[in-house]
């Protein structure tokens, strides 16, 4: 991007482009880092070999010194400006001038302006290699000054490398204030009287073939904002739900102690949550085998209505009854049919007196 300091001075044709329709190009001889000759089209043939440098006039570029993030792309520059840009970034041609102390100093185009100029150059046979803004011609000042360059067509004032200032005659004659104060060496005529050292001056054209279009930024400014304000919502909420994740584990942690006891290793918590589970499946199975007893036994109460129901008991893991009435003593047969239908097991008919019966069921282990 920026033109490497040689050795030697160079020696260009600079052109420039007509100010109007009628106009005709305007070249300068720049050897020996000084103008040795200039004029309107043609020059001298023998000029025509000499590497060609496009000169941008000052009403056709616009210079901006911006604040940039580190690291930020060439085809990112006309991200800086498009809030007030009012043209798509692919029309416009960039470069880069300076880059210091985070900031950015730019040089703006019409790209298709400038792909014409070229196409003009090369018409003419000459060979762009480089190319300059007018107010990039003008030498540095000295501290405390302005270097002013004055035309019929308008006025290049710069105070600094940076600090430009293209001033038409439309405008008036009075300067800014803060230009007016500054002492200023004045240059006149079609190109200024004294130039830069244009080896040290960087060139605003990116090669010396037609310019390509600056490839599109992925996203425009609001997508990108967009892009983040979403990126923050999910963050917020990847936060919240992580915080509500933590309290749910402490509170499920806490209900596996109240369940479980205290552990020391999860080893430990582990074995006692399948010990409280398993305690808690073989209850349930000895519910549903009580259940499938009291309905059997329901059953046979109605068919014998002689025998009644005295106590019941239960130890876990034995269902004992007490029964009383008058009637003929069933046969265990009967006891043994119930029990096997509820998955118990009859154990006997404890001696009792005459008009009682007292049964055992085991229940048994969990199947």
């Amino acid at each position: 991007m920026f033109e490497r300091l040689r050795a030697k001075p160079r020696e260009w044709l600079l052109v420039r482009p007509p100010a109007t329709a009628e106009g005709r190009w305007q070249w300068l001889h720049y050897s020996a880092q000084q103008a040795c000759a200039s004029g309107t089209w043609p020059p001298p043939s023998a000029l025509l070999q000499l590497p060609g440098a496009l000169i941008i006039p000052a009403l056709d570029c616009s210079h901006f010194c911006l604040p940039a993030p580190p690291g930020l792309k060439r085809h990112e520059w006309p991200q800086l400006f498009e809030e007030y840009a009012q043209q798509p970034a692919e029309a416009l041609l960039v470069s880069c001038l300076s880059r210091e102390a985070g900031q950015l100093e730019l040089l703006v185009m019409q790209r298709q302006q400038v792909q014409q100029w070229l196409a003009e150059c090369a018409a003419l046979g000459l060979q762009i290699t480089h190319g300059w803004a007018e107010l990039q011609l003008l030498p540095p000042p000295e501290a405390g000054q302005v270097v002013e360059w004055r035309r019929a067509q308008v006025r290049c004032l710069k105070a600094h490398s940076r600090q430009w200032l293209v001033w038409p005659p439309v405008l008036g004659e009075r300067l800014p204030q803060a230009w007016r104060d500054l002492p200023a060496e004045t240059l006149e005529g079609d190109w200024p009287s004294r130039l830069a050292r244009l080896e040290q001056v960087p060139s605003v054209l990116e090669n010396t073939r037609p310019a390509h279009p600056q490839r599109a930024p992925l996203m425009s400014g609001m997508q990108r904002r967009l892009l983040l304000g979403c990126v923050v919502l999910a963050a917020c909420w990847s936060a919240l739900y992580l915080g509500q994740s933590l309290r749910q584990i402490e509170g499920w942690k806490a209900q596996v102690r109240a369940v479980t006891g205290p552990a020391n290793s999860l080893q430990q918590a582990r074995a006692a949550l399948a010990r409280v589970q398993a305690e808690a499946s073989d209850w349930q199975v000895r519910q549903q085998q009580i259940v499938a007893l009291e309905q059997a036994f329901s059953a046979w109460l109605q068919q014998q209505p002689d025998w009644s129901v005295v106590r019941i008991e239960l130890d876990g893991s034995h269902w004992r009854l007490a029964l009383r009435g008058n009637g003929p003593r069933p046969l265990p047969a009967e006891w043994q049919a119930m029990a096997q239908a509820a998955g118990a097991q009859w154990l006997d008919e404890a001696q009792s007196a005459a008009g009682q019966l007292h049964l055992t069921f085991e229940l048994g282990e969990q199947p």
